[in-house]
């Protein structure tokens, strides 16, 4: 009885063939690396993102606010509303238009305990119209200090171009600033 020895796919092709066929797709993905998304730079010693210069894409307006409300313990001070296409250090997409409300926090408690605000379900953007609309990224800490002020924004999407002045900011279900007015 004789057994034909099988052969696997590459087997028959001569090893000088198959180097150039390994450089070739080690060549590929070297340029295709090129191509991919930037990744956010870590490397620094102590793990904090270094300040970036943001780009604006088709900015819409611009509105300063200066308007504050107190919502358990912390005193938040709406400083600035911008609508734009895009900003570059936003990362995620949603909507035709972005708002960005850009505020500063600063816990104000008695008992010099840290406060926390869960952004993400409490923070509104209201419409004119009542529509209120959830944020989509978020870059301020959910943690504030005692005596520490920091700043930062929340990233709201919308569909079009809207008048900024018609606008609130919302927490929870009561505390609102309205942009204007």
């Amino acid at each position: 009885m004789s057994q034909t020895k099988k052969k696997g796919l590459f087997a028959s092709i001569p090893p000088r063939v198959r180097i150039a066929i390994a450089l070739a797709i080690i060549a590929i993905l070297a340029v295709l690396s090129f191509f991919a998304p930037p990744e956010k730079d870590d490397a620094n010693v102590t793990g904090d993102s270094l300040p970036a210069t943001v780009t604006v894409t088709h900015p819409v307006s611009t509105l300063t606010v200066n308007r504050a409300i107190d919502y358990h313990d912390v005193h938040i001070t709406v400083t600035q509303v911008t609508e734009a296409a895009a900003f570059s250090d936003d990362s995620k997409r949603g909507g035709v238009f972005t708002v960005r409300v850009e505020m500063r926090e600063q816990n104000m408690s008695k008992t010099q305990a840290p406060s926390g605000l869960d952004y993400a379900s409490l923070a509104r953007l209201v419409l004119a119209n009542g529509q209120v609309i959830a944020p989509k990224l978020i870059d301020i800490a959910p943690v504030v200090l005692p005596n520490t002020p920091q700043s930062g924004y929340i990233d709201f999407p919308v569909s079009s171009q809207l008048n900024l002045s018609t606008l609130a900011f919302r927490m929870g279900n009561g505390e609102m600033v309205a942009f204007s007015g």
